[in-house]
């Protein structure tokens, strides 16, 4: 029996001959597609369909019907999607890891319309291997579906879509944490967003604090946009452009730690979605810091710079 990696993986090129008349296909032709297993391998031929309408060859494991486009030139071929792209790179890797993540871009460029799913395989350890036909080249690609669940599958979504340079989408349990930045700067707002700012080192110092804390709350923050107007005044200075960048790494990668535990762990989601709900001057920040207690590194790592933000935000009404 062959492997997974050995039935998945596979893109199998159409053919520009008839393989029962041996002639080449005209394009727009239409043709008949057969998939069979030889030798512990998926097997694809093509043929013309009114070859195919008078000799009734046996389907093989499926059989469908396509137009036969002649190829784009090579230069033409290269420009794909990115989520092609890191597909196609994804399957010559042949590493089992990315069983997953292969599955997920086959069904992302599924929905895009540039492949089209032909059939599904059920092999003897009741593996399905799914068959997908690319529109316009036509090749068919033989992909294993993991048959994920729904917290899998987000979680993969996740690692594909940053793979892909983008962002994944909010989960329920970021938009609780964002609603829970949201009350504590209400809460704290006097502290945070002084009348009369301090000055000097300290005052900018204290500005970018809080600035951070808006921006980490998301854009629905009324001092979202102030907070980057802020960032962007100082971005450019020596002094305070280690610090900003600092910040914008913590606003990126607090919100994904957020969705990761949260999809992890369905008690943080519902501690959060609790906190939430309640009023500013209801919400009490042990309970906050509790929440986000944690024996993993990454988490007290992330926990520690955002408590040392927290006290430079705070630090001047401390001052004597």
């Amino acid at each position: 029996m062959s492997s997974i990696r050995e039935e998945s993986w596979q893109i199998k090129r159409r053919s520009d001959l008839c393989a029962g008349t041996n002639e080449s296909f005209t394009d727009k032709e239409e043709i008949m597609t057969r998939l069979l297993f030889k030798d512990g391998e998926y097997v694809r031929e093509d043929y013309r369909l009114a070859w195919w309408n008078e000799h009734k060859p046996d389907h093989g494991l499926s059989a469908w019907k396509g137009i036969f486009r002649v190829p784009p030139p090579p230069t033409e071929v290269m420009k794909k999607e990115s989520a092609e792209t890191l597909l196609r790179n994804m399957v010559a890797k042949e590493d089992a890891d990315d069983t997953n993540a292969i599955y997920i871009l086959a069904v992302m460029l599924e929905r895009k319309k540039i492949l089209a799913e032909k059939d599904v395989q059920v092999r003897e350890d009741q593996t399905k291997i799914r068959v997908y036909e690319h529109k316009k080249t036509g090749e068919t690609f033989l992909v294993v579906d993991p048959e994920l669940k729904l917290a899998e599958i987000e979680k993969v979504q996740e690692e594909v879509v940053g793979l892909l340079g983008g962002k994944p989408p909010k989960t329920e349990t970021v938009y609780s944490f964002e609603a829970i930045l949201h009350a504590l700067i209400e809460k704290h707002e006097k502290l945070l967003f002084p009348k009369r700012p301090v000055g000097g080192d300290e005052g900018i110092t204290q500005k970018l604090a809080a600035s951070f804390f808006a921006l980490l709350a998301g854009k629905k923050n009324p001092y979202w946009e102030e907070a980057n107007k802020v960032f962007n005044r100082f971005e450019d200075s020596e002094i305070w452009n280690p610090v900003i960048t600092g910040y914008r790494d913590l606003i990126e990668r607090i919100p994904q730690e957020v969705r990761f535990q949260g999809l992890e762990k369905s008690a943080f989601s519902k501690t959060l979605e609790a906190l939430a709900i309640k009023e500013p001057k209801e919400l009490n920040e042990a309970d906050v810091l509790a929440a986000f207690a944690s024996d993993s590194p990454r988490v007290t790592e992330l926990r520690e710079k955002v408590l040392e933000a927290a006290r430079k935000a705070v630090s001047y009404a401390a001052a004597p």
